[in-house]
């Protein structure tokens, strides 16, 4: 890997070595609340992306993007000690708007600044690889973090948020190390709300963007629906603590291997893609019917890996579609786009788990994922069947 791409992926590692993750969602039914209530919470988080994507986005082409990266982890930083020293229902909403601002700081800003710096040596069709090698890292951080928690359990969900609002600081400096990407002069001359407008209007108008847009959005936010409700999934199967975790670490190495290999997947032709993420849903829901450890656990790490290489290979389609000249903002419109939907996605998911169970929740996102991925086989199919 190149220097950029260590960097990247370094930050990236940072990003997720977070030690409360593979017990957060535990953590609050622990401490009494219930699936709504989770969901809501969950949903701030969401909504603060929302309100803050585009902007955010407009932000990264104007200002220094490894100062805005570096704002980010110290803001969620922020709110793992607000969870630490305020348990409970409010406490942890206000952490999850915090974890929001960084959310909405990151997604637009770190793929544009990547794309930008390789654009400049003359590389950006290594795009793919390198933010495969990125997600590599980030899922590695994941895994790791995972790894120590199952180790170290015992010390309690107060001393792990702790830490974890520690390790951020860690990966705020991270961010420094970056390098400055170029970015394009007209975004540099534009006002801001100029900028945002313009990234707006590609994303609407110019040919193929829009379409890969709200896949990714809708991708992405069955995915994300389910992704704080996995610790949730290990306990209900039958895991105790310290298994939890370490199912949470063998999604983490699953997610790392695939995005270490998601661009040589053979995924080229229009159709191959969707029919990818149909046959992942078709695994998750299996994994949900079962529900049993012996099948349910090795089903989902399957299913998590699968969702990277889709996400991998459909980001790199993304990227290559725009022009450039607010690419930031662009995609954070896919991020304002996907964060919506997620939005109103963990409120469903929420609300069917309390209405029903967590089961009956994951069965409905695996549906879900198979007739997303169906129906966009069919629409890309369908002008070549008219044709």
């Amino acid at each position: 890997m190149s220097g950029l791409v260590w960097k990247a992926a370094t930050y990236r590692f940072l990003d997720t070595f977070v030690l409360i993750f593979p017990f957060y969602t535990v953590m609050f039914a622990e401490n009494g609340m219930g699936p709504a209530q989770i969901g809501i919470a969950l949903a701030a988080w969401s909504l603060t992306g929302v309100a803050l994507e585009i902007p955010t986005g407009a932000l990264a082409d104007r200002v220094s993007r490894r100062w805005l990266l570096f704002a980010a982890q110290v803001f969620r930083g922020a709110g793992f000690l607000v969870w630490a020293l305020w348990p409970g229902f409010w406490g942890y909403l206000i952490g999850f708007v915090l974890w929001g601002v960084k959310s909405a700081l990151v997604s637009g800003t770190f793929e544009a600044l990547l794309f930008d710096d390789l654009k400049a040596e003359g590389r950006e069709q290594d795009y793919a690889r390198a933010i495969g090698r990125a997600q590599t890292g980030r899922f590695m951080g994941l895994m790791s973090a995972a790894l120590i928690a199952s180790a170290i359990a015992g010390v309690g969900n107060y001393a792990l948020t702790l830490i974890s609002s520690a390790s951020s600081l860690v990966g705020a400096a991270s961010a420094l190390l970056l390098p400055k990407a170029p970015r394009a002069a007209r975004a540099q001359r534009a006002d801001y709300l100029g900028v945002m407008r313009r990234g707006v209007m590609e994303a609407v108008r110019r040919p193929g963007v829009l379409s890969i847009l709200l896949f990714i959005a809708l991708m992405q936010a069955l995915l994300a629906a389910c992704d704080d409700y996995w610790q949730i999934f290990g306990r209900d199967v039958g895991l105790e603590r310290s298994q939890i975790a370490l199912f949470v670490a063998a999604l983490g190495a699953g997610q790392a291997g695939a995005a270490a290999i998601a661009h040589r997947a053979p995924l080229a032709r229009s159709w191959a893609l969707p029919v990818w993420v149909a046959t992942a849903g078709l695994v998750l829901t299996a994994a949900a019917g079962v529900f049993e450890p012996w099948l349910s656990v090795p089903l989902a790490v399957l299913f998590t890996a699968m969702c990277i290489v889709a996400l991998v290979q459909a980001d790199a389609r993304f990227q290559h579609a725009l022009s450039g000249e607010a690419r930031a903002t662009v995609a954070s419109v896919k991020g304002f786009a996907s964060q919506c939907s997620i939005t109103l996605l963990i409120l469903n998911f929420g609300l069917v788990a309390h209405v029903s169970d967590y089961r009956t929740a994951f069965l409905v996102q695996g549906v879900a994922l198979t007739l997303l991925g169906s129906a966009y086989v069919w629409l890309t199919r369908r002008p070549a069947a008219a044709a």
